[in-house]
């Protein structure tokens, strides 16, 4: 049985934070709360995080890196 809802597709995900990435999902529920800027898809909760966590150029970096060593 699959979950196809993307709401608890993200309450299932938020449960295994930890540290810095539970202080920010708990501000994020807040923002939510006060500003009514609600995470309406799966695809929206991964870009938030990515947007937080995942360093700008990190992608790039990666590539260049790989061609360096080919």
């Amino acid at each position: 049985m699959g979950i196809e809802d993307d709401a608890t597709k993200v309450n299932i995900a938020s449960i295994y934070f930890t540290d810095v990435a539970l202080l920010w999902w708990r501000r994020r529920l807040i923002d939510e709360k006060c500003c009514e800027t609600v995470i309406g898809t799966l695809e929206e909760f991964q870009r938030d995080l990515k947007k937080q966590f995942y360093p700008q150029y990190a992608e790039e970096e990666a590539r260049a890196k790989l061609h360096r060593l080919t």
